[in-house]
């Protein structure tokens, strides 16, 4: 029933209260690990000390080996002895060292400076029976490798190991060298190398104690934590190492609490303020998804209904142009002069509005992806030839002129001949419509766009121009009025036109599609649509044509141009 009656927003508070907590807890065990893994760590470093000092001291033993490199000369004892200084300078913590001939009997041996019985001359290590020299001895003779003795009591009365490494030249066997060490020396070696040592170390071998720290522990009533690791001796056995450590950051942990619960009040609210930005940002997100979503099939659903609106409207257009046609071809009786005007303003209107229909599907087709490429090799001098034939009525009643200066040495092109026929027409168009006086030329020549060999006016500078390989450039150019350089990328953007005519007068204003669609038909061809121009110069629009046998859309256009693709492809228009 309390819980019943509890608010949500007080059993967020609750539930963030127990995760604080939690969140306490697991640092405070985090401490209390990081205490024992520094205690495995000073253990490690310690016993990878001891390993370096034993080592070091192995390796003393086998440079002894060096007096008997050369077989000619006797060892003698002013060399023996040169050698042990030598071997104090990296290895000064032996109390005894001695050699051996190959039959076991002491040659030199040297107490180091220290007082203490020296071992009889002469002396066959093979026959002692004391422990743990024997032993050690026994185990250098089976194994032929330097072996450590068990602690035991040294000559001169401390605690300590002996140490015992055969010698060889070769396969030749030619005595033994042995060095006694204490296991205060051990130790004494580890605390110079970690001069802060905390707490206790106790090196134990089998189960005797090597050696050990004295140092008491400063706190008795504090816990303490301890690790153990192995520590490799030269021979092939081990011994364990022991790092015992009091527990230094209790104080520290206790702190933690208190500052950690006196903290928990702030720590909630900024909990509770991220949990409302997290749920208005997810409220957000949701919404500009639904948005996208939306506005993706807004832009699906356009295009189907322009497609379908556009396919649709073409019945009826066809059938009043047939109507009007025969109307004119007197079919249904001849025209008198007042009725013949208004057919063939009908029939203008009707030409004018299926042309815009044409223009609406062709956008549709290509925005849906729809629109089929049906490959041809064509010559493409007879084809503009055969193209320009269509506008002659129209370029003579504008009483300008036309030139069409086409190579026949071409290469043939590959290409759809339908779109290319739309483009080119379009571009016709548009010159007869803006060119007052003067003339139109169709030009096409071979351009090589990194050499700039094309000449003759092709400008290779224009927005979207191919940036390498060969094209055949095919031009439009006209002398009418031009196109400022601001607009010259605005006239290819749907329903964009520059100096439309009124808007009462359709015909001369147009729609803004033509060359957005001629631009994009180039592009479906592999090639491009470009345009330079100037006000008051006329202007010259070029179709890149592919070479055949070049990839369709090679990726030798700007970067500019790649951008724009992409954005189109991501809206939805290409």
């Amino acid at each position: 029933m309390l819980i019943g009656r509890l608010r949500p927003s007080s059993i967020a508070l609750a539930v963030s209260l127990l995760f604080a907590l939690g969140g306490i807890f697991a640092i405070d065990r985090a401490l209390a690990e990081a205490n024992r893994s520094r205690v495995q760590i000073q253990a490690v470093e310690s016993a990878a000390r001891v390993e370096s000092f034993l080592a070091m001291h192995a390796q003393a033993l086998q440079s002894v080996r060096g007096l008997y490199l050369d077989p000619t000369h006797e060892v003698t004892e002013e060399q023996f002895e040169s050698l042990l200084r030598s071997l104090q300078q990296y290895a000064p913590s032996f109390r005894r060292v001695w050699i051996t001939d190959s039959t076991g009997r002491i040659r030199f041996q040297d107490l180091l400076g220290l007082e203490g019985a020296p071992l009889p001359p002469g002396t066959n290590v093979d026959t002692v029976r004391q422990q743990p020299f024997h032993d050690v001895i026994q185990r250098a003779v089976a194994t032929k490798k330097t072996q450590i003795s068990a602690v035991g009591r040294l000559g001169s009365g401390e605690r300590g190991i002996l140490m015992v490494q055969p010698l060889f030249i070769g396969e030749r066997f030619i005595g033994f060298a042995g060095g006694t060490l204490t296991s205060k020396s051990i130790l004494e070696f580890v605390e110079q190398q970690e001069p802060q040592l905390h707490g206790q170390l106790v090196i134990i071998a089998a189960s005797d104690t090597v050696t050990g720290t004295s140092s008491p522990m400063t706190h008795r009533r504090l816990p303490v934590d301890s690790a153990s690791t192995s520590i490799r001796i030269p021979g092939g056995g081990s011994w364990r190492l022991l790092a015992v450590q009091q527990v230094t950051d209790q104080s520290v942990r206790f702190l933690l609490w208190g500052v950690g619960l006196a903290t928990l009040g702030t720590l909630l609210i900024g909990l509770l303020h991220e949990r409302r930005q997290g749920l208005r940002l997810a409220e957000r997100s949701a919404e500009l998804e639904r948005l996208s979503t939306e506005l993706l099939r807004a832009n699906r659903v356009k295009s189907e209904f322009l497609a379908n609106v556009s396919h649709e409207l073409r019945t009826p257009l066809n059938a009043i142009v047939g109507f009007v046609e025969l109307l004119r071809d007197g079919v249904y009786g001849e025209l008198n002069t007042r009725q013949s005007g208004p057919v063939e303003r009908i029939a203008s209107s009707a030409n004018h509005l299926r042309q815009l229909v044409d223009q609406i599907l062709d956008l549709a087709k290509i925005a849906a992806g729809r629109l089929d490429v049906q490959w041809e090799v064509i010559e493409l001098k007879a084809f503009i030839v055969d193209l320009t034939s269509e506008i002659e009525a129209l370029r003579a009643e504008c009483g300008l002129t036309l030139s069409i200066s086409i190579s026949t040495s071409l290469p043939r092109v590959r290409t759809d001949p339908m779109h290319l026929r739309q483009i080119v027409l379009n571009l016709l168009g548009n010159a007869l419509k803006f060119t007052p006086i003067g003339g139109i030329a169709v030009r096409a020549r071979m351009v090589d766009v990194a050499n700039e060999s094309g000449g003759g006016g092709v400008n290779a500078s224009a927005a979207h121009t191919p940036l390498s390989g060969t094209w055949i450039a095919l031009e439009v150019a006209d002398t009418g009025v031009g196109i400022a350089r601001n607009d010259q990328e605005r006239i290819f953007e749907e329903f964009e036109q520059v100096n439309a005519g009124p808007r009462t007068d359709s015909m001369q204003r147009g729609t803004g599609l033509g060359l957005p669609i001629s631009r994009r038909l180039a592009r479906l061809l592999g090639g491009e649509l470009t345009v330079v121009s100037d006000l008051g110069k006329g202007a010259t629009f070029t179709v890149w044509l592919p070479l055949p046998g070049q990839p369709k859309g090679s990726g030798v256009f700007s970067a500019e141009r790649a951008g724009r693709n992409t954005a189109e492809m991501q809206a939805g228009q290409l």
